[in-house]
């Protein structure tokens, strides 16, 4: 099958390579001209495992290629997938749909015939509809874009493992077209179906509301988790021993249920905040209330480490601070609102002299942080630090043998924001191990 996809960020790439992957003959259309230039040179243009391989294998065999140009685009296609950015706005109240509603129109103009168009993008509930409304404004009289809606679940770090195996796939559209999109789509997603992955066929509305109720369902499991981890705080109450009582409950699962610095990415802040903004719009103001307050648990635990590093140290000012880590999770090349490098500029902008690693965004981090001092190694972050802060779970700072700083570092204090090292081994080789908020009333003021 001819399709193409307009947009190759961080969701379109992984979705363009899998399409060509299961067989079909893929163009991908970006408009960034460094991005466009990585993909057509075989390279992902940003960090994610996997992705650069599965590029270069499929462009080999003459399934894939990669276009700035629309007219060639739209001259490929039979089905089109829409997957371009939707960030939020600069007023933070919900998402910028531009660049949506631009694309619908640059394909929907340039149509000769009928065409299937699916948006993969990310919107507030209820814009599906208008952007079908809007393909219909600008198609050429005889000719249609009919229009479904099929939200992306992409885990980034995994996200050619949740492409090819998604968990579930849904599709909005209207009722007088649902037959005929139906019908496209399951042409394009016959390898799924035939694996047993489960479609739901719907209307927009709805589609638009299983992305954000998942997203919105996600969040407040993390942010809840942090509250009882407050409790257990507060309590002296066993948090490994509370989170795997409830992982073993079949109704909870374990995912998500390790308390810690909370989530962060371009997904889960942007979705839920757009998701309360709608509700409060709607007048569902006790979800909007709701929603609101698991968005500002999890930042609290922003302003939780910055009050834990204030804690051990005494005074900010002048202490030298080590962190590791800086993208929003391990395994990709993302600050996309980064829980750890906010706590970062966060000490910085407290007095502290900041010294970061991180695995995957160092440059990223140096040029548009050049205040904070990017290292090249975590020991190089954390030799004659005054404190070291473990604010991304790299298995690589899992892995690092204490004992090998113990000599470069004193005094010897590591906030395990994350809950990934291990704390007797990193305590027998002479460190002061601390959860997030868990300080010890020995630990005082001074350095």
């Amino acid at each position: 099958m001819k399709i193409t996809v307009v947009g190759c960020g961080r969701l379109g790439t992984p979705y363009t390579v899998a399409l060509a992957e299961v067989g079909h003959d893929v163009v991908g259309m970006e408009i960034n001209p460094e991005a466009l230039a990585a993909l057509q040179d075989g390279r992902c243009p940003f960090d994610e495992p996997g992705v650069t391989d599965y590029i270069r294998k499929n462009v080999d065999a003459g399934r894939l290629r990669f276009t700035d140009s629309f007219d060639e685009a739209v001259a490929h296609g039979e089905l089109f997938f829409l997957a371009v950015p939707t960030p939020q706005k600069p007023d933070g109240a919900t998402m910028d749909v531009t660049a949506v509603g631009d694309g619908i129109q640059q394909i929907a103009r340039r149509l000769t015939r009928d065409v299937v168009l699916i948006g993969k993008s990310t919107v507030p509930v209820g814009t599906a509809q208008r952007m079908a409304a809007l393909a219909a404004d600008v198609t050429p009289p005889g000719v249609q874009a009919l229009i479904g809606w099929s939200p992306d679940f992409l885990r980034e770090a995994l996200s050619m493992e949740t492409t090819l195996r998604p968990a579930r796939l849904v599709l909005g559209t209207s009722p007088k077209d649902r037959e005929a999109v139906e019908a496209v789509a399951r042409r394009a997603w016959a390898p799924f179906l035939d694996a047993g992955v489960d479609l739901l066929v719907t209307d927009f509305v709805t589609a638009d509301l299983t992305k954000a109720a998942a997203n919105a369902f996600l969040s407040t499991k993390i942010s809840f988790v942090n509250l009882v981890d407050d409790m257990c705080r507060a309590t002296g109450a066993d948090m490994a021993v509370v989170s795997r009582s409830l992982g073993l409950d079949p109704r909870i699962g374990g995912f998500g249920l390790t308390p810690g610095l909370g989530w962060g990415g371009s997904c889960l802040g942007k979705d839920i905040r757009a998701f309360a903004d709608r509700a409060e719009e709607l007048g569902a103001r006790a979800t909007s209330r709701f929603l609101s307050l698991v968005d500002e648990v999890n930042t609290a635990r922003r302003a939780m480490a910055v009050d834990h590093a204030r804690a051990v140290l005494g005074d900010l000012a002048d202490a030298t601070v080590a962190v590791w880590g800086a993208s929003f999770k391990p395994g990709v090349g993302d600050i996309s609102d980064s829980p750890a490098l906010d706590v970062a500029v966060r000490l910085h902008r407290a007095g502290a002299k900041v010294r970061i690693y991180d695995p995957s965004v160092n440059a990223l981090v140096g040029r548009l942080h050049p205040d904070l001092t990017v290292v090249d190694t975590a020991q190089g972050a954390a030799e004659g630090a005054d404190l070291l802060m473990v604010l991304t779970d790299w298995q690589e700072f899992s892995n690092l043998d204490p004992a090998a700083l113990t000599a470069h570092a004193e005094p010897r204090t590591v906030i395990d924001a994350r809950r990934c090292l291990d704390p007797q081994r990193w305590r027998e080789a002479g460190w002061s191990h601390e959860l997030l908020g868990h300080v010890r009333p020995a630990l005082g003021a001074g350095r």
